[in-house]
Order: structure tokens, then C-alpha cells, then sequence
């Protein structure tokens, strides 16, 4: 019968994304890289051509190709800070995008106007100079920010001072178990340099949970940063990957050459 299966390689998955530096590549595994919650990614390839025509109607009689046109998207739904920063094109492959500690308490009332908060706890080895934290007044919108001067532990209490111009607001009083969490600043705009990565997608077949393995050797993340708050549906980052060819400076190059991706299905 026209059009009948002549295997069982049929394509119904999602697939696990994961993102690092370039020299990682081979490294990627899904419990320190993956990205999270994907859906809906694709890999395309819109290649162009130089056409040399001859005649009135324009025959093509010689093309060649001058363009691979690869491209790779998906929607992210983690609003981790790594996610974040790798949709606002910065490079948050290092330890200090890992997952943020578990917030604490405060032990004590935070004046109006004030410059430290106190937790009943050693948090110094979770927060050092330079550090920005948030001070949340039950589960509500009474939020401050602010960025840590010095973390200090003596006599079972861990004090926080802030730094110059990051006191409490001048009415509020914060009240004993107040909630506090270690947060990242990811700025936006005003960076010129876009770091270069790499992408491992892993995707397994229905029929008999085989691997669809693609390897990215090195991409820029061209798109990405959307943060909307709204209550019909679940927001997402909507990545955009550029693939590159490889240079024989690149960490994968004596792997891969100039392919900007690799496909390995079974």
C-alpha cells in the first residue's frame, strides 16, 4: 500500500536540553546541565542557493548552495536564574548560577530604616560580601532588596549588614520570622560580549526508548529573555539557538570540524 511504515522510527517525545561551555560538550549530563522543563524543541535547516538561470523563462541550470540556514528553538519553562541569564544572553555555565540555598528566617525584628537582619543559624558559608538577599514580610508583595556588606556568626546568630543605601524602607518594621533568600542580579542590557556555549538534546523514541542524541558544538543563545506575569497560562522562556561552524581554536573542532550540528540517531 502507498505511503505504509517501513520501520517504526516514528518521532513522539520530548526532549532533554542541555547547556554548558564549549569544552564540556562530552561532560553534559541531565542532573548538573539540563535546563529543565522543555517543550516543543525543533531543529531546522533553510539552506540557500546561488542560482545561475539562462534564457527568457529563467531556467536554473546551475545552483550552488551557500547556506546552511540551521537553526534551533524550543520554550523553557524553569525561571531559574541560569535559565534567565542564558535568555538574556550572558554566560551562566559557572557555579555561581547553581541553585539557590534554602531561605531562612529572621530571629529577630528588622527596624524601619535599618542595615542588618539577624538569623538564628550559621549562613556564612551561603552568603559573603557582595551577595544580594530579599527580605519578604509573610508570603505577600512587601518585598526589600538588598545587597550584603559583611555576614557575620557569633553567639548562634548570623548578622547581615547591608550595604550603604540598601537600608529598609523608612515606615516599614519587618516582623520576627520574616522570610529571607539569597537572590542573583542578572542585568540586562549594556553587555557588548555574548558568550559562545554549547547544547546537548537528548530525545527518545516511543517505540523502543532509544536515543535521539544532537549535539550544538557551539551556538549563541540569539533569543530568549521573556518574564510576563499573567494567570491564563504558564510563562516560558522562548529560546532560539544560533548553531556555528567550527574554527580549529575551538575545544571541539578535532571532533566535529566545521558542523554546526550532529545528529546521531539509531
Amino acid at each position: 500500500m502507498a505511503g505504509t511504515a517501513r520501520t517504526d522510527k516514528f518521532l513522539l517525545s520530548t526532549a532533554t536540553i542541555m547547556v554548558g561551555a564549549l569544552a564540556d560538550l562530552h561532560k553534559f549530563q541531565p542532573n548538573t546541565h539540563s535546563i529543565g522543563l522543555v517543550k516543543n524543541f525543533v531543529i531546522t535547516s533553510d539552506p540557500a542557493y546561488v542560482e545561475l538561470t539562462q534564457g527568457i523563462k529563467n531556467n536554473i541550470v546551475m545552483s550552488v548552495r551557500n547556506q546552511d540556514g540551521i537553526k534551533a528553538s524550543c520554550e523553557v519553562y524553569e525561571y531559574t536564574a541560569r535559565n534567565l541569564a542564558y535568555g538574556a544572553g550572558l554566560d551562566a555555565s559557572g557555579v555561581s548560577y547553581d541553585p539557590m540555598p534554602n531561605m531562612w528566617v529572621s530571629s529577630t525584628s528588622t527596624a524601619a530604616a535599618a542595615s542588618t537582619a539577624v538569623v538564628a543559624s550559621d549562613i556564612t558559608t551561603d552568603l559573603i560580601a557582595g551577595d544580594y538577599i530579599f527580605l519578604q514580610d509573610g508570603i505577600d508583595d512587601a518585598v526589600h532588596i538588598a545587597k550584603v556588606l559583611t555576614a557575620v556568626y557569633a553567639t548562634t546568630v548570623t548578622t547581615i549588614t547591608f550595604a550603604t543605601g540598601y537600608e529598609t524602607p523608612p515606615t516599614k518594621i519587618w516582623p520576627i520570622g520574616t522570610r529571607i533568600g539569597k537572590i542573583k542580579r542578572i542585568d540586562l542590557g549594556g553587555v557588548s560580549f555574548q558568550p559562545e556555549l554549547a547544547v546537548k538534546v537528548v530525545g527518545i523514541l516511543p517505540k523502543d526508548n532509544s536515543p535521539f542524541t544532537i549535539l550544538l558544538p557551539k551556538v549563541k543563545i540569539t533569543k530568549g529573555m521573556s518574564v510576563g506575569f499573567q494567570t491564563d497560562n504558564f510563562g516560558n522562556l522562548p529560546f532560539e539557538f544560533t548553531p556555528y561552524a567550527g574554527v580549529p581554536t575551538d575545544p571541539m573542532y578535532p571532533f566535529y570540524g566545521e558542523a554546526a550540528a550532529v545528529l546521531f540517531p539509531r
